[in-house]
């Protein structure tokens, strides 16, 4: 039989498991309204402001190299239009050198893949465009860096490409 010690702190353990699995509860309902889609999102449907977060992760090279200026443009557009008012656009834009070793991996021949140096918007000026041309308003540019906080913080090699976190404004009250 318990002493009353013990049957004290097997209370406060149960009264914390309790809190915890009504916190998870709620992250676990939470999840049910999150969904994922693959495809092409250019030649797919999307209701306006539908979408809390967007997310787009090593793909606006290949939309650029596939449907030019014209198709990295109207995906930009169309991110603004399927995100909510406070939406949150995560857009990792791959770097200009990785476009030619794309072409290159493609066998620099086959069409679209051929010239990318016609292409004129450039990921360097893809912020400015979502923010000044779009729309969108920058929250934060994240980058990998090592663990070690302060003056002596070293760059991650490697995989290494700024992630844009942008906002559709909320809509402005009459």
């Amino acid at each position: 039989m318990p002493d009353q010690q013990q049957w004290q702190d097997q209370r406060q353990q149960f009264r914390q498991l309790t809190s915890r699995v009504q916190q998870l509860s709620g992250q676990i309902k939470a999840l049910t309204r999150v969904s994922f889609k693959a495809g092409n999102w250019l030649e797919q449907g999307c209701a306006s402001n539908k979408y809390e977060v967007v997310t787009c992760f090593s793909v606006s090279k290949w939309v650029h190299l596939n449907w030019g200026d014209d198709g990295l443009i109207k995906l930009f557009h169309k991110f603004y239009r399927c995100l909510a008012p406070g939406g949150l656009l995560v857009l990792e834009p791959q770097p200009w050198k990785s476009y030619q070793a794309a072409v290159h991996k493609q066998g620099g021949t086959a069409a679209p893949f051929s010239k990318p140096e016609q292409l004129k918007l450039r990921p360097e000026g893809f912020l400015d465009f979502l923010t000044q041309r779009v729309g969108f308003v920058l929250v934060q540019q994240l980058s990998a860096v090592s663990r070690a906080a302060g003056p002596g913080a070293v760059p991650v090699k490697g995989f290494d490409r700024p992630i844009l976190v942008l906002r559709k404004p909320a809509a402005l009250a009459n």
